[in-house]
């Protein structure tokens, strides 16, 4: 039955009734502009601690002041602290001071602080910039001049003068850092000679996280440092899978013209950037030595793990443009290490390689997703499982010039006896100046092959490359696979194309569902100890097919002591059109389950030592109009 009492009083709310509501709101409003524990503590790097910010006072000791004021403040009062803000205003603020024993004294240092806001103004008219004349290298500690090692590998501390790191987070958690324009000056330092085991290394760097959780840099300029934009070495982590994420994320920012990386993550368990540009490290001339100042690897990303884990990163929307070493590089040591890195997703970004790799990668479980690489990836994974192989889904690999110099490398893709299982997935090659790709698998059997799933080859030369030609010597092909010409290809010179190992038989395979589609004019394709088109589909109506087009050859050449096959599963074709060409060679064992097909105007040559077996509804199909000879001009030269 439905309730059809009232209330015994409706009118309006007695005075006491609003004024408890009013309190409440009041409370509430109060309530949100505190932080834990607390009213949100406020301070001004001017009024408070001292800074000048008119571009010409040294604010070195501001920025000390400052630190020391809130390091206190966190050592001395009890979890959770309430939140608090520094505010930087407007202004160019100098910083740099090196102490008796030739170190650089960091500009603000904290420590194991918590719920803190750092902010400038914005990054545009907020600028924190290292004095001139600043000493980072090696130097004589008598005489103080530039001292050059005779050895390459040189650590002798007496000898170090480093220039410090700008803004460093120590063992904090939930810290915000935004709005400012961080300047390491470095075209302007005093550079000495080498120290450490290349280049520079020594503590020149705009920030630097140790041991943090929960950290946001978000709008931030960090550029013309020694060493690099951002550093990360959390050491937190207790193995690979711990699920304790750590928080790192890196938003709307750029980390460009250092001198040895924009970012290096050497230790961290859950980093994200997103929006953000990490370019032409080592590309900086500085007027002391009249050179760039660049240190191994130089790149825009390092992710090397550092006596723990580089895990769950994320870099999205990212740039990777024009650096003195590689875009990317995650470089595994030689040896039998045990895994540190797993689950780095690089998505939607841009690495453009001009003097060096687009992106180097040996250490296991990256993927890169929707990315676009100007100039040659080199190596992918050695890798144990498929999880940590070096996986491809919708990218772009291509020899795009950059302001008129060319893409690195005479291939887009190069991979030599080093990557195992490593995929492509909807990829598209396109070689403008240069090959197209250089694919040697580490080993040959069908889990290390590289695997092809929908990807395009495009030629879109203009004048053709010299001195080499396109190799995938091992790979498992399915879905849509294709070789074309690009909308800009003008040379008619003859294009060359190697698949499979020579010493191994069944390194070249379509898998059905799949097809390979050889479209590009001109094109001249050995294959070397056989092709399997179409073996054991994983469904019964699923097939495979290989079509040889126009002005295009397939030639199954034999290997001395290996007998190569052709093989044409039971619901799969091989399909010749007219002018076309397949060769069969001495001593190729062809099994047909399916259709071999040679239209009419297709050529189709079968050495007499070459034997030929049908097996159930197998059928070769040649057409009375067919050519029973080698293409004219795309022929093979083996006898």
């Amino acid at each position: 039955m439905r309730n059809t009492l009232k209330p015994a009083n409706t009118a309006p709310a007695a005075p006491q009734l609003r004024l408890l509501l009013a309190g409440l709101v009041l409370l509430l409003s109060v309530g949100l502009a505190r932080g834990q524990g607390g009213a949100v503590l406020r301070k001004d790097l001017k009024t408070d601690f001292g800074a000048v910010g008119d571009g010409k006072t040294n604010d070195q000791l501001a920025f000390e002041r400052a630190a020391a004021f809130f390091n206190k403040r966190a050592k001395e009062t009890p979890a959770p602290t309430a939140s608090a803000v520094l505010r930087i205003p407007k202004g160019v603020y100098l910083v740099g001071r090196q102490d008796e024993a030739n170190q650089g004294v960091n500009v603000l240092h904290l420590v194991g602080c918590r719920n803190l806001t750092v902010t400038g103004d914005d990054s545009a008219s907020t600028e924190i910039r290292y004095v001139d004349n600043q000493r980072y290298g090696s130097f004589d500690p008598a005489t103080k001049r530039r001292f050059d090692a005779p050895n390459a590998y040189f650590t002798d501390g007496k000898y170090a003068v480093s220039v410090g790191l700008c803004l460093v987070l120590q063992e904090c958690d939930n810290v915000r850092v935004a709005k400012l324009n961080i300047n390491g000056n470095s075209p302007h330092t005093v550079v000495g000679g080498h120290w450490g085991d290349t280049g520079i290394q020594l503590n020149f760097d705009g920030i630097f996280v140790r041991n943090s959780r929960r950290v946001i840099l978000s709008q931030l300029a960090l550029h013309h440092f020694g060493r690099d934009g951002i550093q990360v070495l959390n050491q937190l982590a207790k193995s690979l899978d711990d699920p304790q994420r750590e928080g790192i994320v890196l938003e709307n920012s750029t980390c460009n013209y250092n001198g040895r990386q924009g970012l290096s993550l050497t230790g961290v368990n859950g980093f994200r950037a997103v929006n953000c540009s990490f370019s032409h490290t080592g590309q900086v001339i500085v007027s002391s030595i009249g050179k760039a100042l660049v240190s191994s690897p130089a790149a825009g990303v390092d992710l090397e793990p550092q006596d723990g884990f580089v895990t769950n990163v994320d870099l999205e929307n990212c740039r990777f443009v024009d650096n003195a070493g590689q875009g990317i590089v995650s470089d595994r040591p030689e040896g039998n290490y045990p895994a540190s890195t797993k689950n780095i997703v690089i998505s939607n970004s841009l690495a453009w390689g001009i003097t060096n790799w687009s992106a180097w990668i040996s250490q296991p479980g990256v993927l890169f997703r929707d990315c676009r690489f100007y100039g040659a990836f080199v190596h992918g994974c050695k890798a144990a499982t498929p999880a940590d192989a070096t996986r491809f889904i919708g990218c772009t690999f291509e020899d795009r010039p950059y302001h008129g110099k060319p893409a690195y490398g005479p291939f887009t893709l190069h991979s030599e006896s080093y990557a195992r299982s490593m995929s492509f997935t909807n990829c598209q090659f396109i070689g403008t100046h240069g090959y197209l790709i250089h694919a040697v698998p580490a080993a040959t059997d069908t889990a290390s092959l590289f695997h092809l799933r929908g990807c395009t080859f495009l030629f879109d030369y203009t004048q053709p490359p010299q001195g080499s030609y396109d190799k995938i010597l091992g790979a498992v092909f399915s879905g849509n696979n294709a070789f074309r010409d690009g909308p800009h290809r003008t040379s008619a010179h003859r294009s060359a194309l190697m698949l499979g190992s020579g010493g191994v038989v069944g390194t070249t395979v379509l898998r059905a569902p799949g097809s390979l589609q050889l479209l590009a004019p001109n094109t001249y394709c050995l294959v070397q100890s056989g092709l399997d088109i179409g073996r054991q589909p994983a469904h019964a109506r699923d097939s495979a097919l290989v079509l040889v087009a126009n002005n295009n050859a397939l030639v199954i050449n034999e290997t001395p002591g290996k007998v190569p096959e052709l093989y044409i599963g039971p619901t799969s074709r091989l399909v010749v059109k007219k002018g076309g060409a397949l060769e069969i060679l001495r001593n190729t064992k062809v099994t047909i389950a399916g259709q071999l097909v040679i239209e009419d105007g297709a050529y189709f040559f079968r050495d007499p030592l070459a034997k030929f077996a049908m097996v159930g509804k197998g059928r070769l199909r040649v057409s009375p109009k067919a050519l029973l000879t080698k293409h004219p001009r795309l022929y093979s030269t083996y006898y």
